[in-house]
């Protein structure tokens, strides 16, 4: 079996054909290594498009990555140059591009090595990549196909097979590249590539395969209940009988206790017999039963005698089993329609989220998408199809029972972590940030750890993660976009970067459905938003009537936050201030949110740190110096403002008379910058005078006074 070697010499792209055990050793022993390192070390600053044919184009299109091709499909060679198709080999390449490191790509080289299917596989130029290969043959030992249609149907059909197979040896999902007869990769150099000549085929034909086929429901045997072993229908359909039995007969109050028992042990051995469960199975289940076992001789003697009939060719002649009679039909179908949805279908409840989620078995596509009705009207369509007596309600009962897999993105992604190297993944993150806040990595530390054990929903976490980073600095230093790159890339479906303050609904659904919020310009949030906002910050848990529900339900709380603004002074209430970290950025120097963070060793030494037990709330001398440091960060509020945020025109039985001495004294306790002995009673006066206020005034003694209801 042979490939396709395109190589450029002198400007023209020749074809040299080569034995794939030639090929190997060329990327083993790396006659191209060092272009090959030239290419890894310059790719992450590259920004390369992918073509159809597999080539890649950079520096906008105007050059293409320095390294020969290589066509695993087609034998080809140079015909009045262009390329000539010899023979279809039967050769398919799946790749898997984008992985995060160099070490991520060996691990994935090493976990395709494990199939018997995989004929090549090894890292690609990048060298966060990794190609392999795999050959398919036709179903019953035909030839590979000739025609050019038929070729490329069942190149297209093997790629699907074979790309399904590595997903489920990944568990992740492999990008779906288009899989031509002329797709090429570049040549790499991998000296522990792995190579099997005499790897197992994957099996395809050529027919088209639009839709996955539904998987059948088995009929072979009316004497088996959907899914269960012959022994457990015959347990199964016993309970139903005695439940039967003992419902009818423990009615009959005018019948004596040895009478009735004797009609019970009866009828059940009559039923067991029609219903064609062997004495053995029916005579035994019977002995154990509390009930029923009282005397185990009268057992014995009436299930012989019943099944003694059996043996009489009158009796045959006139009787036929009639298995399952005594199970309801509802409990038949109820089991043929779990038996449908477990078979065709992956499911999961996304308790993040709240929705429930779906992909086909088999499908080549091997991503959730949400169980919308038009889905879950196809699934009854589907069931019914199969002769199933299926109902919306009886899919839509399964879907939104127990019974599926309940779904946590998040904690599903921690338990999946290495384990942590040592080295500080949290001093590189935060050097990314050049500040004048004196102990952001220690605050840093202590938001990640908060963010983790939230996710987690700690007992030790009596409120939520609180504390809350706040990027200061001028427009377009980065700072959204770092916030951005926090999480992992399986994580980004639960960042979100817009909160709705206005409605209540959206702002409960907000904590229980994302993983991190950013609240981006923050310095838009009004006094009484920023309020809420503390309450948010602090919330451990979130109590709401979702709509159309009857009650108050408590949901769990998934989310930390983070904050940007360009405003230098965001901050409103000064009581609130402990609660953010306020990171200014100078002028003149710019964030680094490069997308290349090791999110995986990063958040396996923040879960370290947190199931050690490190500390990551505040002490109260801590968050004494916190306030401290952002006192910078605190806007100033205009007088007539301070009075509008503190005091209110009372209602009728409300209220009482507050001398100016006491007001001042309430305002320098809940405004750190503001100075009660610079401020003239005459001017907090005309500002209490105001007709935009209203307030009642009053002179006792010389002394003004007003009449005010706090807030």
């Amino acid at each position: 079996m042979k490939i396709s070697y395109l190589k450029v010499s002198r400007k023209k792209e020749v074809i040299k054909r080569l034995e794939l055990s030639e090929l190997a050793d060329m990327i083993r022993k790396g006659p191209d290594e060092s272009k090959v390192f030239n290419v890894r070390l310059n790719y992450q600053f590259l920004k390369p498009q992918r073509m159809n044919n597999g080539q890649i184009i950079i520096d906008d299109q105007q050059h293409t990555v320095n390294l020969p091709r290589i066509l695993f499909a087609v034998e080809c060679m140079n015909y009045k140059e262009m390329q000539k198709g010899l023979k279809y080999n039967g050769l398919v390449v799946v790749e898997v591009n984008g992985l995060k490191t160099y070490e991520d790509a060996v691990v994935v080289r090493n976990q395709a090595a494990r199939l018997d299917e995989t004929v090549m596989a090894f890292l690609g130029g990048s060298g966060k990549s990794v190609k392999i290969v795999c050959r398919g043959e036709m179903f019953e030992g035909k030839e590979l196909p000739t025609k050019e249609d038929e070729m490329r149907q069942f190149h297209k059909n093997l790629y699907e097979t074979a790309r399904r197979a590595y997903q489920n040896q990944f568990g992740f999902d492999i990008e779906y590249l288009e899989p031509t007869l002329e797709r090429t990769v570049y040549m790499s150099a991998d000296p522990e590539m792995y190579f099997n000549p005499d790897a197992r085929p994957f099996k395809a034909d050529t027919e088209k395969h639009d839709q996955p086929e539904p998987a059948r429901i088995s009929w072979e045997s009316d004497m088996l209940m959907p899914g269960r072993t012959i022994t457990r229908t015959y347990h199964l359909n016993w309970l139903f009988i005695v439940k039967q039995v003992l419902g009818d007969y423990f009615k009959l109050e005018d019948v004596s206790d040895e009478d009735r028992q004797m009609q019970m042990l009866m009828r059940i051995a009559s039923l067991c017999l029609d219903q064609g469960i062997p004495l053995a199975h029916a005579q035994g289940l019977t002995l154990e039963h509390p009930i029923l076992n009282t005397d185990p001789i009268l057992v014995k003697n009436v299930f012989s005698s019943v099944y003694d009939v059996s043996l009489q060719a009158d009796y045959l002649k006139k009787h036929k089993v009639k298995p399952l009679k005594s199970v309801p039909d509802e409990t038949l179908q109820t089991m043929r329609t779990e038996m449908f949805l477990n078979a065709n279908f992956d499911m999961r409840k996304n308790l993040m989220t709240g929705v429930a989620e779906y992909r086909y078995k088999y499908s080549e596509d091997q991503t959730f998408k949400p169980l919308t009705e038009e889905v879950r009207n196809d699934m009854t369509i589907q069931a019914r199809e199969q002769g199933l007596k299926s109902w919306d309600q009886d899919v839509n009962r399964f879907i939104d029972s127990t019974r599926i897999e309940q779904y946590d993105p998040v904690n599903t992604w921690l338990k999946n972590l290495p384990t942590w190297d040592g080295h500080d993944y949290i001093k590189d993150l935060a050097a990314r940030v050049p500040t004048d806040q004196p102990h952001w990595e220690k605050y840093l530390r202590y938001w990640l750890m908060g963010m983790v054990d939230q996710w987690r929903e700690s007992d030790k976490q009596l409120t939520g993660n609180a504390l809350t980073p706040l990027l200061i600095g001028r427009q377009g230093c980065g700072k959204t976009r770092f916030c951005k790159i926090l999480l992992p890339e399986e994580l980004r479906d639960y960042y979100n970067d817009k909160l709705n303050f206005k409605n209540e609904f959206d702002l409960n659904i907000a904590l229980t459905s994302f993983a991190l919020i950013n609240i981006d310009e923050f310095d838009k949030t009004t006094n009484s938003q920023q309020i809420v906002l503390k309450y948010l910050l602090s919330s451990s848990d979130v109590k709401f009537r979702p709509p159309y529900g009857k009650t108050i339900k408590q949901y769990r709380r998934y989310t930390s936050f983070i904050g940007t603004t360009n405003q230098k002074q965001p901050l409103v209430d000064p009581t609130g201030s402990r609660r953010f970290v306020c990171v200014g950025i100078p002028n003149g120097k710019n964030i680094d949110f490069t997308d290349n963070i090791n999110h995986s060793q990063l958040f396996a030494q923040v879960l370290q740190m947190v199931v050690n037990g490190e500390r990551y709330w505040l002490e109260d001398d801590e968050i004494t110096q916190l306030m401290k440091e952002n006192e910078p960060y605190q806007r100033t509020v205009p007088l007539e403002e301070m009075i509008a945020e503190t005091f209110r025109k009372p209602k009728e039985d409300e209220g009482r008379w507050w001398g100016t001495s006491e007001i001042l004294s309430l305002f320098a306790s809940k405004y750190t910058y503001f100075d009660a002995e610079k401020m003239s009673p005459n001017k907090l006066g005309r500002a209490l005078n105001s007709y935009k206020f209203n307030f009642k005034h009053r002179v006792v003694n010389g002394l003004s006074e007003y009449w005010l209801k706090e807030k």
